[in-house]
């Protein structure tokens, strides 16, 4: 049978059952110190007999409750159980947000909000091994790429780091290549420089910061994190002068390398697909969220319809049929930042064109002061 004890507060002495029951990132409490410092924060000790089986992390904001087990493979029976007691418990509470489970749930007065995929790669106890599990063509140009640009830059460096050994300058370079990257490519950067503070605080305690320099710049890197016997890749980036080096896959590599090193089982690449990820044998994990209604209210089939409308637009945007406007969206986009470099690029031409002027008008100022006093 189980047993509830509810708390207020983080969960801060269970942290260690926390990483080796969940294996998430997002349920430690030193992310949740950083990521939601402004939330009321509440947990649920859930036992079954003696034995600790559940430690449920939730926060209120109003009318709304959210669940902080992310990236968990969580019972619907616990979550059912949880459901009856936050809307028992916290009378105001009319919605419960579960974010991102690995379990698909089938929980009365449930809208199923979204839903994706954590690309997964399971990793082998060598590097070899894992070598020889890629395609062959794929295997050859990884290597090849590598060799490249070593041949090319001798000097370039492979370079980890974890915990507070970790600077913050080479956070925010890694984030900053990251926007420049997405900016080039036409593109709405997922990153701002707001979140450099953030991914340094977070990674003093969990971190691992893998990158590429050369002459001691930053060329590639990526920010991650590591649990227990799993690594959260998190942002990686490149410069795009490299490219032709394929350095964003190079340095994808390294951190997978560093992963086998460090006897690690899995690297979550997490959510968006792209070439690289398959190539390097990511494999797709569903993800769901879910927002749960204590009553069929206006609120709920105002959100259900919504929900629905936007899973719709979500699949047809994914879909085969998209391709053609979201290529004209991309080459639109490419186009105006295209414009806005030229126009940077004209702006900076003429300060400097009016700066020789200026240093010319000076000159023959000078000249008129020569001749005069040789007069």
């Amino acid at each position: 049978m189980i047993t509830v004890e509810c708390f207020n507060g983080l969960p801060t002495d269970y942290e260690s059952f926390l990483i080796q029951k969940y294996d998430s990132y997002f349920i430690t409490c030193r992310y949740l110190e950083v990521y939601h410092s402004m939330c009321d924060f509440h947990y649920m000790l859930m036992y079954d007999g003696s034995v600790l089986k559940e430690v449920i992390i939730y926060g209120i904001n109003g009318k709304t409750s959210t669940c902080f087990n992310s990236l968990a493979k969580i019972d619907e029976s616990i979550i059912d159980e949880f459901r009856i007691i936050i809307f028992s418990k916290h009378e105001d509470v009319q919605k419960i947000i579960i974010e991102a489970s690995y379990k698909h749930y089938d929980i009365n007065r449930a809208i199923l909000s979204s839903r994706f995929n954590d690309y997964i790669i399971t990793l082998p106890s060598t590097l070899d091994d894992y070598y020889k599990s890629l395609g062959r063509s794929t295997r050859q140009h990884v290597k090849n790429r590598k060799v490249r640009l070593l041949n090319e830059y001798p000097n370039a460096q492979f370079i980890c780091k974890y915990k507070t050994d970790i600077d913050k300058q080479i956070i925010e370079q890694i984030i900053q290549l990251n926007i420049d990257r997405m900016l080039k490519k036409g593109k709405i950067p997922g990153r701002n420089n707001s979140d450099v503070d953030d991914f340094f605080s977070y990674s003093q305690h969990y971190g691992c910061v893998s990158y590429i320099e050369i002459d001691g710049k930053v060329l590639a890197g990526c920010i991650s994190t590591i649990l227990d016997k799993r690594i959260f890749s998190h942002v990686i980036a490149h410069d795009s002068e490299f490219s032709k080096y394929s350095l964003g896959e190079v340095c994808a590599l390294y951190l997978i390398q560093v992963s086998i090193e460090n006897e690690l089982l899995a690297l979550h690449s997490l959510w968006g697909e792209s070439d690289m990820k398959n190539r390097l044998l990511a494999k797709p994990s569903s993800v769901y969220s879910y927002i749960i209604y204590k009553n069929y209210s206006i609120g709920y089939l105002y959100t259900k319809i919504k929900v629905f409308l936007r899973l719709s637009i979500e699949d047809f945007r994914n879909s085969k049929y998209s391709k053609p406007i979201r290529d004209a969206i991309k080459s639109f986009r490419m186009k105006r930042i295209k414009m806005i470099f030229m126009s940077l690029s004209m702006i900076i031409n003429l300060a400097k064109i009016g700066q020789i002027i200026g240093q010319l008008n000076f000159t023959d100022s000078l000249m008129g002061v020569y001749n005069l006093t040789f007069l």
